[in-house]
């Protein structure tokens, strides 16, 4: 999970809101919690729609991922770093357990918990493991076997 990911986790929830107007998200961000200044703010929404991680409707800004499940530290500031705007290479065992979440019907811990559980008892990788989850789940996995592989030797 990406640290944009994570900041607009810690915004709305520190706001309370599963909605906000850009006008609230700009002063949230750079008045409320000082993150960032009015313009670099702005910056932030803009990198946030355009990566798909907020959704604009009429007047309104809403996150397209579930930002409740995001775990971050009370003292969670955001890096300027996060502004650049540059997308971080997703690993395998992210992808898959995206993957297992949106084709297989499962949350986040919950495919996390599986994919533990199969781990510790078959003594492998966690990317196998999460390859095993999929399959059972009747997901695809198909493309990501070599990706896997390449991973793990």
């Amino acid at each position: 999970m990406g640290e944009l990911e994570t900041c607009l986790a810690v915004l709305y929830k520190r706001k309370g809101k599963n909605i906000l107007t850009e006008a609230e998200f700009q002063f949230a961000v750079s008045l409320d919690f000082r993150w960032f200044t009015p313009q670099e703010a702005q910056r932030l929404m803009d990198l946030s729609i355009k990566q798909g991680l907020l959704a604009r409707t009429d007047t309104y800004l809403k996150p397209t991922f579930d930002y409740k499940d995001v775990e971050a530290p009370l003292s969670f500031r955001p890096s300027k770093d996060v502004l650049t705007g540059e997308k971080e290479e997703i690993s395998v065992f992210a992808e898959l357990v995206q993957l297992i979440t949106s084709k297989g019907g499962l949350k986040k811990r919950e495919s996390v918990a599986r994919i533990n559980k199969v781990q510790e008892r078959l003594g492998v990788d966690a990317e196998v493991a999460a390859l095993i989850v999929a399959r059972d789940l009747a997901v695809d996995i198909t493309d990501y076997i070599e990706p896997v592989k390449r991973e793990i030797l």
